[in-house]
């Protein structure tokens, strides 16, 4: 039996990359997934691949800066499946700027990756609750705990998310609710492959780039299935006695 028989999952940003690698994960451990996503076509082909592999997976168009948006996806979630146990909070954007961001740049990545954490765990929590407790991940990052450069609007949204882990954990602990993040350093995601591939790196030159892979102990980027093995950590009964931490996924890169 998977370590998530009988359970139901959303995970926001569902449709590719960490969440996607989620979203198989939570699917091959027996869980229902809600895949929350703005990719429509990414979205629903990932819910027809869960399907076909025999799991259960629900697509449902979702900007997370819409606080309507995420009403109607956890109407549906519940319309569905009939409960909510677990929520991953993976959806994110990457605006990459200094003090130099306008408003308008700001205002679009703590919209995402702030806000839209709060909002999803806003509508979801009552839910969990009804369930008798569960769990909430949130995706942090290495961004969140040190300095990079020209990277002060998204480190500082990253930053929020581990100060949010912390204060969410202790409001939700009396409703058995654990809430933890996953840290990752550099994954090999959509966003980071075309970054390397601007540089004129592939796979292998970029694990062993000094600024990419090579800046970490294990001198290799990582993949998404293994931050996604972390999140189905934290997500799981495994970890039935971790509230309030920030695992970091990183191969040893905030260490030295």
């Amino acid at each position: 039996m998977g370590r998530l028989e009988g359970k139901v999952a959303i995970v926001t940003g569902g449709a590719d990359g960490i969440g996607k690698a989620t979203c198989e994960l939570f699917a091959a451990e027996g869980a229902a997934v809600v895949i929350a996503d703005v990719n429509v076509e990414k979205g629903t082909a990932l819910a027809r691949t869960i399907t076909a592999r025999g799991g259960r997976a629900l697509f449902v168009e979702t900007d997370v800066a819409r606080e309507p948006a995420i009403v109607r996806m956890v109407s549906q979630a519940i319309q569905q499946f009939h409960k909510i146990d677990i929520l991953v909070n993976n959806a994110a954007i990457f605006v990459l700027k200094g003090i130099d961001a306008t408003v308008e740049e700001w205002r679009q990545i703590l919209d995402v990756n702030v806000v839209g954490a709060a909002l999803v765990t806003k509508h979801v929590v009552p839910e969990i609750r009804k369930a008798g407790g569960g769990a909430i991940v949130n995706l942090g990052s290495i961004s969140s705990f040190i300095a990079q450069p020209q990277f002060v609007t998204y480190n500082a949204t990253k930053a929020a998310i581990a100060s949010m882990t912390r204060c969410m954990a202790l409001d939700l602990a009396p409703d058995k609710i654990r809430v933890n993040a996953v840290c990752p350093g550099t994954v090999w995601t959509q966003i980071v492959e075309r970054l390397s591939e601007e540089k004129g790196l592939d796979r292998k030159g970029a694990d062993a780039d000094p600024g990419w892979g090579g800046a970490c102990m294990l001198k290799r980027i990582a993949d998404t299935s293994e931050i996604a093995k972390a999140i189905l950590f934290l997500a799981s009964d495994d970890a039935s006695y971790i509230t309030a931490a920030h695992l970091m996924v990183d191969g040893g890169y905030t260490a030295v």
